[in-house]
């Protein structure tokens, strides 16, 4: 009998034990805010560079511990951004001095500043409508940034690939969308509605941030690529008027995308989406419209009523 409940505690032990091991991984690294996280997913990523590069060790220290990085490779798959055939040669060869410079470029107060202080002073411009946590994702060794809405979250993502210089501005801006997607009525995607999408998270960045200068807050669209949108805007209306409910990817790739994915117009410079979306955004706030009334119209009333597209 006493070797049976030897054994039987033996066995709650290990069972514990194994437990605590499990949900221990992808725990290490999250920092625990008052509504939401910041997932460290890049430190993990860091502790794959010091294993054996196995696809094992990569399922088990980053999909398998962070549905995070999951979820940013499950759309690099569908962007055609990676191969999944050749993803285990690749990670196989990385070499931790390739990715040196980008492991350790922010410090625990500039993390905290991202989450806090943006967030913040974004809820002086617009207040969020409901009670979600915000998580905020850094990863690799992806590329891109972009925001998830679910129904019990929204999750902020941004790869380490990101030039330190536009962390704010990305925040700000991925911020925004969370903001405005709260709002905004449910529509089909089409043009139109990425343009008023991109062009608040555009116009929102300009008032969230306070030393930014509006042909700068743009992301990954150079300042001289926003002057010539100032020089051809009548060109680039003309264009995108054509094409306000396209659909299809084809409307991504000509105005919203940049990098190797974008094929804008013969001519035209990458992302001018943006651009005519935040000209969109500005018309009506000139014409006495509010932020709060614009997030809640849907894209076409929103086109309408800045009278853009009309001249």
């Amino acid at each position: 009998m006493k070797h049976q409940l030897y054994f039987f505690v033996v066995l709650l032990l290990l069972i514990s034990l194994s437990t605590c091991k499990r949900t221990d991984i992808g725990q290490n690294y999250i920092i625990n805010k008052d509504k939401g996280r910041i997932i460290l997913a890049y430190k993990a990523f860091e502790d794959f560079l010091h294993s054996d590069r196995s696809i094992d060790a990569y399922n088990k220290l980053l999909l398998e511990a962070y549905p995070e990085v999951s979820e940013v490779h499950r759309r690099q798959q569908e962007w055609g951004v990676i191969d999944s055939a050749t993803f285990p040669e690749t990670i196989r060869n990385y070499k931790r001095e390739d990715f040196e410079n980008v492991l350790h470029q922010y410090t625990d107060e500039k993390l905290h500043y991202l989450y806090d202080s943006i967030i913040s002073h974004s809820h002086t411009i617009l207040k969020p409508l409901t009670s979600k946590v915000v998580d905020l994702c850094f990863f690799l060794p992806y590329g891109s940034c972009f925001v998830n809405p679910e129904d019990h979250k929204n999750t902020i993502y941004i790869s380490m690939w990101i030039n330190k210089d536009d962390v704010d501005k990305i925040m700000a801006h991925e911020y925004a969308h969370v903001l405005h997607f709260d709002r905004r009525p449910q529509e089909d995607v089409s043009l139109g509605r990425e343009l008023v999408s991109e062009g608040m998270a555009v116009y929102l960045t300009n008032m969230i941030l306070h030393d930014i200068q509006t042909e700068n807050s743009i992301p990954f669209m150079p300042p001289e690529s926003f002057r010539w949108c100032n020089d051809n805007e009548q060109l680039i209306k003309d264009s995108i008027k054509l094409e306000l409910n396209d659909s299809s990817e084809r409307m991504l790739i000509r105005y919203i995308a940049d990098g190797s994915f974008a094929k804008p117009p013969e001519g035209f410079v990458q992302k001018t989406g943006y651009y005519v979306g935040y000209r969109i955004i500005e018309e009506c706030i000139k014409q006495g419209f509010s932020l709060e009334e614009i997030c809640t119209l849907d894209s076409k009333t929103v086109i309408e009523r800045s009278k853009i597209f009309n001249e």
